[in-house]
């Protein structure tokens, strides 16, 4: 006889021992039974037969019974044991996707930010022709590592080290959080992958600025220069392009940027230089034209009041003029135009507190 046999035939020598009277009692052939039942003072009394065949589901029913409750009181016990431990689970859960969702929150700040810089970054190399002056530098050379970066002239460098996050980092994430449902776990490796890749970005941009800066040193009086904000508050109304002609309603090249703004508004210089016009310009009615040097001047068309007379010097942030509806034009709003070389090209290029 195998191992298996000889086991199995002891649990059931073991299950005879301790159940054997319930086989016994079930299968013994029950007696017919009579129940007298009697009223209140024996005036009526009711004969009820029970043959051997309900005695024997009465008892079927009672086993039953008996089981059900036991199953009941014991799973009764469970629940009120273990209700503790689910509340407080349940309660860690909840502080945790909080948690998430505040980590969640904060990465999508700093992706808006990462962003931001980026596209700054691209401008300022854009309006300055950085990249061209650092491919020539490229071409000298190759430099070696030293020590540690000093830092001067205002210089502002973000170091990460050699902070970054390891793959299998995902794996302990989940492994440490074994109560995290599938939503939960799928979260928190999408956070430190997107967490790992924002750092990645940051550092790279990091390093670009540091790039720009080293080249943007010798170059402070051509920023300045350099038309770099909006020159009104306003909303854009037209950008530089293909548009079709407010009057004439044909497709035409639009050669600025219309801002529209209230009446009075002041217009403001995006850059140093000298006014070279101011005064009515035909269509774009009274109109003041400035000078930056590099071969970059800016056009202020449809002005209501002209601030600045011609030959007149002017910084960054002085009024112009103030906005009107002079000339052709449909409504209070300030045409600008940037022109390099006598060329008019996209405004947006030039303004680097917004994102046009």
């Amino acid at each position: 006889m195998s191992r298996n046999s000889k086991g199995r035939e002891r649990w059931k020598q073991g299950f005879r021992q301790r159940f054997g009277w319930l086989r016994h009692w079930l299968k013994r052939d029950p007696e017919p039974l009579t129940l007298l039942l009697m009223t209140k003072g024996h005036l009526e009394v009711r004969k009820l037969y029970l043959s051997p065949k309900s005695i024997w589901w009465i008892k079927i029913g009672s086993v039953a019974a008996v089981c059900f409750l036991a199953l009941s009181t014991v799973i009764f016990i469970q629940f009120v044991v273990t209700l503790p431990d689910r509340s407080l689970l349940e309660r860690e859960n909840l502080a945790l996707q909080r948690e998430l969702n505040h980590i969640q929150f904060h990465l999508d700040t700093l992706q808006t930010t990462v962003d931001r810089v980026q596209r700054f970054n691209h401008k300022l190399r854009a309006l300055t022709d950085v990249d061209k002056e650092f491919a020539k530098r490229q071409q000298g050379p190759l430099g070696q590592g030293g020590g540690e970066e000093v830092v001067e002239d205002g210089e502002f460098l973000y170091h990460f080290g050699d902070f970054s996050i390891e793959e299998n980092s995902l794996e302990l994430a989940r492994d440490s959080q074994p109560h995290l449902d599938r939503r939960q776990r799928f979260l928190v490796q999408k956070l430190y992958s997107w967490m790992n890749r924002l750092y990645r970005d940051t550092e790279l941009e990091s390093q670009s600025v540091e790039e720009l800066f080293e080249v943007l040193k010798g170059q402070k009086l051509q920023l300045a220069a350099t038309p770099s904000i909006m020159p009104v508050r306003g909303w854009v109304t037209s950008h530089f392009g293909y548009r079709i002609d407010p009057f004439s309603g044909r497709r035409s090249l639009h050669r600025g940027m219309d801002v529209a703004a209230r009446k009075g508004s002041p217009i403001v210089s995006p850059a140093e230089g000298v006014v070279s016009f101011s005064g009515p310009y035909g269509g774009f009615g009274n109109t003041v034209i400035v000078f930056h040097g590099y071969g970059i001047s800016t056009l202020y068309a449809h002005a209501q009041d002209l601030l600045v007379r011609a030959g007149q010097r002017v910084s960054r942030g002085d009024v112009l003029a103030t906005v009107g509806n002079t000339g052709r034009s449909t409504g209070a709003h300030l045409h600008y135009e940037v022109r390099v070389n006598g060329i008019q090209v996209d405004p947006r290029k030039y303004i680097l507190d917004r994102s046009l």
